[in-house]
């Protein structure tokens, strides 16, 4: 991208930025647009984590992150490495696109993107879309995208241990030159962790190891990238009362040109990736898998104020299941042809989009989106419009108790926010939104399938002040998350969620954070009237900064809450972590 363009778009993202005095409270991102926008400015529902304020919040894992954000529930099965669920806005565990580095680890069979076997040591930022953005990120974004990108600049080594026996080791090292980049990060997480389920005889211990390299090379008018991730480990569960465990074995690996011609850009890749799961007794068969050939070409064009990508993706997958004596082999094509623009006037945004999309089992398929914001001084008004679809899975076509007549998820959303700068310091978020659902496929208690149409309604208000030595921000979701069909709420999925923060530098040494999760109660499967209690969760960390290193102690779960986030399943009481950190 050439110099004008960049100062045009500064300029434009200025008229906003400007009475912000914290790029904390306003960070610029990818997000849904094709140009970076601010979070504010954006007419898409944004929010972002940085790698400090992981460091700063203590976090463990991704999941632990995502919960800390609004309107996203999360559920899991047990303690470390357990599945996980994730619940945007109410939609469905499987609405919710999760990228790394541009990669989507969502497969094709369960559906569920194995974020519990991620690494958080390797983040730069996680950037999460709240609402469908169909247009740039393809199907299954019905609740949202989770955009994961790591760290490129980094060398550091760090070591921490814990509550269940708990060791995790992670080295970042790379070189960066003008013309340059080579990023390597390596890392090992083992756990005896707890029991999955209350009724367990045994603690379910958990292992992974996580491999990222990541090269750019940059010629001319040319750059060059490649990207290569294994993950690879073991997890121990409990089935109907039976101690057994399963093997992993992820990765992608791509290859990228841009060109750059004059004020435009050429963007050619090629993605390879698998999701594998294996069952690890000597005597099991059980299996499920999704590979992808991806081939995507986008050009990208820009003039003064419009700014527009078109872009022809081609994905072959390959999906295959054995569970429960039951076996299925499945080969989709999916051909994508999309454009996004953003259009830049002098007190407003309008961003827009189309994607049409074939898909070899289910026909054409039109969704995109339509959003606007305007802006003055201070505040920030925006409105969207979104459709999106999903297509069943291998797993809800052909699995145990599947169904091959089943049709294409769809969703028609809309979401209204006014985002405040009350100072210069302080912001203030509030919007409201509504997404309706047909052929929403649902499993009950006994995983039995059916299909519904729901509605789903809210309200999310964020408040956010930075002023050292103290940062603080709360957040409350409203929501009702409802079965039409059946007349009865979507499980998991709870109506009231409250989220705080608050950051306290003592010194330049020193940095206490207090963070609390409250939840109220959610209905814990379909056709049941078992319910999930509500609970508070309050966590503290404590950081020393050494020169080059820190030391951190992080207070999980400090008043020792029982709580459930799935019926029977056991989640972490009080635990107790430290972290050691040196950066080279």
């Amino acid at each position: 991208m050439t110099r004008k363009i960049w100062l045009f778009i500064g300029t434009i993202l200025l008229c906003y930025q400007s009475a912000v005095a914290e790029n904390l409270l306003n960070p610029i991102v990818v997000g849904s647009s094709v140009s970076p926008v601010d979070i504010h400015s954006s007419p898409s529902s944004l929010e972002v984590i940085t790698s400090e304020e992981i460091k700063q919040r203590g976090y463990r894992d991704i999941p632990e992150v995502l919960n800390s954000l609004s309107s996203i529930n999360i559920s899991s099965v047990g303690g470390f490495g357990q599945t996980t669920s994730i619940f945007t806005r109410g939609t469905e565990s499987n609405h919710t696109k999760i990228i790394l580095d541009g990669v989507e680890l969502n497969p094709g069979t369960l559906g569920l993107a194995p974020i519990q076997n991620m690494s958080i040591s390797t983040v730069d930022k996680i950037e999460v879309i709240k609402g469908s953005s169909s247009a740039l990120y393809g199907a299954n974004t019905i609740g949202g995208v989770i955009n994961i990108i790591t760290k490129e600049k980094a060398k550091s080594l760090e070591v921490s241990f814990g509550s269940w026996s708990t060791n995790t080791t992670s080295f970042l090292t790379g070189i960066d030159k003008n013309d340059y980049n080579i990023q390597l990060s390596v890392n090992r997480k083992e756990t005896k962790s707890l029991p999955a389920k209350i009724s367990s005889s045994k603690r379910h211990s958990f292992n992974t190891e996580n491999l990222l390299l990541n090269l750019k090379r940059k010629i001319n008018n040319y750059e060059y990238s490649s990207k290569f991730y294994i993950s690879n480990g073991n997890t121990q569960y409990d089935s109907f009362g039976s101690n057994l465990n399963q093997n992993h074995d992820d990765y992608f690996y791509t290859i990228g040109t841009k060109m750059f011609i004059g004020d435009n850009i050429l963007d050619i890749n090629y993605v390879k990736s698998q999701n594998k799961i294996t069952q690890a007794s000597p005597a099991a068969t059980d299996f499920t898998k999704t590979l992808r050939d991806k081939y995507d070409v986008s050009y990208t064009y820009l003039n003064k104020r419009h700014i527009t990508e078109y872009e022809i993706t081609y994905t072959k997958e390959h999906m295959s299941e054995l569970s429960y004596g039951t076996r299925y082999v499945t080969d989709p094509i999916v051909k994508e042809y999309s454009f996004r623009s953003d259009y830049f006037m002098n007190s407003s945004l309008l961003n827009y989009g189309l994607r049409l999309t074939n898909h070899s089992q289910f026909g054409n398929f039109t969704s995109g989106n339509l959003g606007i914001s305007f802006l003055t001084s201070s505040d920030v008004y925006s409105i969207n419009f979104n459709k999106a679809f999903r297509a069943p899975d291998a797993t809800d076509l052909y699995g145990y108790g599947g169904n091959a007549n089943l049709l294409p998820e769809e969703s028609y959303s809309y979401e209204l926010s006014i985002k405040k700068l009350l100072k210069k310091d302080t912001m203030v978020r509030g919007t409201i939104f509504k997404t309706n659902i047909k052929n929403l496929i649902e499993f009950d208690s006994s995983s039995v399938q059916y299909v519904a149409k729901s509605k789903i309604t809210g309200f999310e208000f964020i408040y956010q002040i930075s002023r050292l030595p103290v940062s603080f921000d709360i957040s409350y979701t409203y929501m009702v998350p409802k079965d039409i069909s059946n007349n009865q709420y979507l499980s998991k999925r709870s109506k009231h969620k409250l989220n705080t923060n608050l950051n306290y530098s003592i010194n330049n040494k020193h940095r206490i954070n207090l963070s609390l999760i409250g939840e109220g109660s959610k209905k814990a499967s379909p056709f049941s009237d078992v319910e999930l209690g509500s609970y508070f969760i309050v966590d503290t960390n404590y950081i020393v900064n050494i020169n080059n290193s820190s030391v951190k102690l992080s207070l999980k779960n400090l008043f020792d809450k029982s709580y459930r986030t799935s019926h029977d399943y056991n989640s972490p009481d009080r635990s107790f972590f430290v972290t050691y950190s040196y950066n080279y």
